[in-house]
C-alpha cells in the first residue's frame, strides 16, 4: 500500500520526480520503480502481470538492463501515465 499523501504532498513529490527525470538525475528504470512503489504501491509481480510482462523483464527494466526491448519499457511506463519519447537536450 502506498504511503498516504495529502494532495499537495503527492503533487510536490511527483513534480520533484519529474524534475529529476528531466534533469537526467533518475533513470527510466529507477523512475518506474519509484512510481510503482511510492505512488501506486503495487508489488513487482502484480505490476508485471498488469503490464503483460514477466517479473524478470520488469526487474530488468527497473535495473536499467540495456538488453531490455524498448517495447517492454513502453509496456511498463504506459499504465503509470507516461510514454516514451525523444526529447532534444539543451546542449544542442
Amino acid at each position: 500500500m502506498p504511503p498516504k499523501f495529502e494532495d499537495h504532498e503527492r503533487e510536490a513529490a511527483q513534480a520533484d520526480l519529474e524534475k529529476r527525470m528531466r534533469q537526467g538525475k533518475v533513470s527510466v528504470g529507477a523512475a518506474v520503480r519509484e512510481i510503482r512503489q511510492r505512488f501506486v504501491g503495487i508489488t513487482l509481480e502484480d505490476y508485471a502481470r498488469l503490464c503483460g510482462l514477466s517479473k524478470t523483464t520488469l526487474m530488468n527494466i527497473e535495473r536499467d538492463d540495456p538488453r531490455v526491448l524498448l517495447e517492454s519499457v513502453k509496456k511498463a511506463v504506459e499504465p503509470l501515465g507516461y510514454q516514451l519519447s525523444l526529447v532534444p537536450t539543451e546542449d544542442l
